[in-house]
């Protein structure tokens, strides 16, 4: 199997006319920088001022760089990973309570009807409730952004961290 940088390189060879990695666009070359892995993108020196003009551009509220001739998707950022099956991730609102939220640092247990502890819970019946009792906080992810990378007729997601690590 192929790794996704490996992957982006093909895709942008694919293109009409051979290309090296001097002309491809700014969005290109962040996207294989960012793709790299042992070493990453901290380790090639090729790739060190592409990222450091990407923090900077991102820094000022400039928007990810488009690389069309990779099939990638906009970049997007989940910094936890899944709750477990059974658990939905929550958070807490303004006012306190607990309400399920995609991008919550919690987890927490689902109560259905036939659990003993929804009557305890004075969940309403005929929805599933939140178990205010069995909070877990969620995993980090160690590379939460990702991309979603078009080839061959698939798509895979790809992970990747901005801070050089592997």
């Amino acid at each position: 199997m192929r790794k996704p940088a490996q992957m982006a390189l093909i895709l942008l060879g694919s293109a009409a006319s051979p290309a090296v990695a001097q002309d491809a666009s700014f969005g290109c070359k962040v996207l294989l920088c960012a793709a790299a892995s042992t070493p990453s993108w901290t380790g090639i020196p090729y790739c060190v001022p592409f990222m450091q003009q990407l923090f900077k551009q991102l820094a000022m509220g400039k928007p990810w760089p488009v690389c069309s001739e990779g099939n990638a998707s906009a970049p997007g950022y989940e910094p936890y990973e899944p709750c477990a099956p059974g658990k939905v991730s929550v958070r807490q609102n303004d006012e306190g309570h607990l309400i399920t939220d995609e991008q919550g640092e919690q987890c927490t247990a689902l109560v259905v009807e036939d659990d003993p502890r929804f009557k305890e819970l004075n969940c309403e019946s005929g929805h599933a409730c939140i178990d205010p009792n069995a909070l877990e906080r969620r995993i980090g992810r160690d590379k939460p952004y990702y991309v979603d990378l078009a080839y061959g007729g698939q798509t895979k997601r790809f992970w990747f961290n901005l801070n050089g690590a592997d």
